[in-house]
């Protein structure tokens, strides 16, 4: 089934849709592990705080992770050592420390009974080529004082040439633990939630910011927080540019061989990330990868079914019963931007580009919109500063950028079918009398006809089949067969069309 394991168990109580003008001290965008926990941290502060969240709580990235709480970010430490010196660095797995701190002393003080598990997170490879990689985080994290330690010993069903393991790390139920603190926020007089009610822009003027939802509501506020994944405003401070989009696969099954409870991601492609959780009087088996830039698929097999494969080949799984994605960013520098939107508006704080390790960065997001908001002393400020340079002296960003622009121009001149008839539960994009259609039938036959020109830079989207999603090659939007939007710099639907206008 496609739907999530975190939130088949989602049972929270639905909120209403803002339909009035509100003014309060902050002013919350979105409602995942970011905007949940920095608003509760700020109406601790004593702030009267709205969360606005476009769908529903936690059905975003936040209900599609792999919900592992580790500071173990891949191969990440050596290249952040390489770029930024011992001292930023340590600020990087301090951060992530005192964010996983947060973590358990919320799960502590409140009671949350979440799964939560103290497991050894391992990087590990298969290949021989792969183990200087591996050896060199080791020596980066020894200078970082990460209790680590090196390990060609690993209780997997295939052959491991070698892996690092991470002492003292963690994994949980996503939606369990931010159950409890949404209720712990819900509590205050000075706290509201509003479902279903979309943010289209923000402005700052005089140090006050009014946000405009799409049904004409605004919305007064002394700060917002921009916890909507992807920051709005984007085509005016230009985070089309500055962010990867990426899509990864997961599926969650039973399994007939054993692993030992632990978090283990390779360091080669295809991405293979593993975990075990609880379920019912059982453990399902998770198995993540398969990434690739949104827009951009690798092949014509289904991403699903190439982790349901390896799956079965070395765990034995049965048929899963949850397959689920998601969509993250990626920063060119490898660091999250945190902090001020830009210089002129000081009240704005964005928090995006996690790529794809969201539950402790997510706190240390929300630690750190607080302490800016108070004007408390932080030691993070400039690293995560969203206009820092160090993101764009990359070629990772001018090759971004370069390949962006020849998607725009190719996939204007590129042939397409021109048949309009499509198998049911399929879509395809089709070109006729110069225009570019996507085309997709469902189950019972009905033909949903839109216009796959992006409505944030045009460039053509592409259908992707195992979501039944229309997807941006350029910069990451998506939308669903009927148009909707669902992520990314767009913020408008895509248009429908009736064939009998097309001729």
């Amino acid at each position: 089934m496609h739907h999530s394991l975190w939130l088949d168990q989602y049972n929270m109580k639905g909120f209403p849709e803002l339909n009035n003008d509100l003014e309060v001290d902050i002013l919350v965008v979105g409602g995942g592990i970011t905007g949940i926990t920095s608003a509760l941290l700020l109406v601790e502060e004593g702030f009267k705080v709205a969360i606005v969240e476009k769908f529903k709580l936690m059905h975003g990235t936040t209900g599609h992770t792999t919900a592992k709480v580790t500071i173990q970010h891949g191969i990440v430490y050596q290249d952040l050592i390489k770029r930024f010196g011992v001292n930023n660095t340590q600020l990087y797995v301090d951060s992530n420390i005192k964010a996983h701190e947060l973590i358990k002393e919320n799960i502590k003080t409140l009671e949350i009974d979440c799964d939560y598990e103290e497991v050894t997170s391992f990087i590990y490879t298969q290949k021989t080529n792969k183990l200087k990689k591996i050896e060199n985080e080791y020596k980066a994290a020894l200078k970082l004082n990460i209790d680590s330690f090196l390990t060609d010993q690993l209780k997997l069903p295939f052959d491991v040439k070698g892996a690092i393991g991470f002492k003292n790390q963690a994994h949980f139920n996503v939606t369990k633990y931010l159950h409890k603190l949404i209720e712990e926020f819900d509590r205050n007089d000075d706290s509201y939630i509003f479902e279903h009610s979309k943010v289209m822009k923000v402005t700052e003027e005089d140090d006050k910011c009014i946000s405009y939802l799409d049904n004409g509501v605004k919305v007064k506020s002394r700060f917002v927080v921009m916890a909507s994944h992807y920051p709005v405003n984007c085509t005016y401070n230009m985070y089309f540019s500055k962010l990867k989009p990426s899509i990864t696969y997961l599926i969650a099954a039973k399994h007939h061989v054993p692993l030992d409870n632990g978090d283990y991601i390779n360091v080669e492609k295809p991405t293979r990330s593993l975990r075990t959780q609880v379920y019912h009087d059982d453990r399902l088996l998770l198995i993540a990868g398969e990434n690739h830039q949104t827009g951009h698929k690798s092949d014509n097999l289904s991403h699903f079914d190439n982790l349901e494969i390896f799956g079965r080949e070395y765990f034995k799984i049965e048929k899963p019963l949850y397959r689920f994605s998601t969509q993250d960013y990626y920063t060119f520098d490898k660091l999250p931007y945190i902090g001020r939107l830009n210089l002129k508006s000081p009240h704005i704080i964005v928090a995006t580009g996690y790529k794809k390790w969201g539950m402790t960065t997510s706190h240390v997001a929300a630690i750190l919109a607080r302490d800016l908001i108070t004007n408390k002393k932080t030691a993070y400020e400039d690293l995560y500063d969203p206009i820092r340079l160090s993101d764009k002296i990359n070629c990772k960003y001018f090759m971004y950028n370069l390949k962006s622009i020849k998607c725009f121009i190719t996939d204007r001149i590129k042939s397409k079918e021109r048949e309009f008839d499509v198998e049911k539960g399929m879509g395809k994009v089709v070109s006729y009398k110069g225009k570019k259609y996507g085309v997709y039938k469902d189950d019972e036959g009905k033909t949903y006809i839109v216009d796959v020109v992006c409505p944030h830079l045009k460039c053509i989207l592409s259908f992707n089949p195992d979501h039944k999603t229309y997807d941006c090659p350029c910069h990451g939007s998506r939308f669903t067969y009927k148009g909707k939007y669902i992520d990314g710099p767009s913020i408008k639907d895509l248009k429908r069309i009736n064939f009998k206008d097309i001729n």
